[in-house]
């Protein structure tokens, strides 16, 4: 019994000893540019990390809210607000944010994240994942808005180019993007202006 757990000690030590030494070889040879797309093995290890990292309990949870019109609505303004700028406003996360980060977000309208429960997109909207751009946003979304949040998500395949349209004025925009509108100088600094330029003249 005890030279088979010793023979079960020094595997696992080797079998570390391997993992370790071919990620040294990994990021001496690749990098670790966030410019690269992730290769299929980190994707693979990275999903079933997350997949553990996510309590059963947590993960069978089903969202409360039922899809109506007016919370779809409601996930899709929180949406154009808070997450649009990395996951864009359709879900693809093409957007020059998402475009720098390593991995990049996930398309959203495809099987990878529709699969998800509605527990487990919970989770991660509410507590983020580590070592990638996704925050935890327990401290700003209550639950009943990350709920509408997961509502939208599932909605994401079916949605339409007026939602699109709709989602766009609901983006923030940089100052550099906002309408500039001439201001006028206060009366005293006019007044100062005119006076001076009549002495002029």
């Amino acid at each position: 019994m005890f030279k088979a757990l010793l023979r079960l000690i020094v595997l696992l030590i080797v079998v570390g000893v391997v993992v370790a030494a071919g990620a040294v070889w990994f990021v001496q040879r690749h990098g670790l540019s966030a410019r690269d797309e992730p290769s299929r093995i980190e994707t693979e290890v990275a999903l079933r990390l997350r997949h553990l990292a996510i309590p059963a309990d947590q993960r069978d949870r089903k969202n409360p809210l039922q899809a109506t019109t007016a919370n779809v609505q409601d996930g899709m303004e929180h949406f154009a607000d808070h997450c649009a700028i990395c996951h864009s406003n359709t879900g693809v996360g093409d957007t020059p944010l998402a475009r720098g980060l390593y991995p990049h977000p996930p398309i959203m309208r495809e099987p990878r994240t529709q699969s998800l429960t509605d527990g487990e997109m919970f989770a991660i909207i509410q507590n983020g994942i580590r070592f990638t751009g996704m925050p935890a946003f327990a401290d700003e979304h209550g639950d009943e808005e990350t709920w509408k949040l997961v509502l939208f998500i599932r909605h994401l395949p079916r949605q339409t180019p007026q939602e699109i349209k709709a989602m766009e004025k609901l983006n923030p925009k940089a100052p550099d993007d906002e309408p500039k509108t001439a201001e006028e100088p206060p009366a005293g600094e006019a007044g100062k202006v005119r006076k001076h330029t009549h002495g002029k003249g």
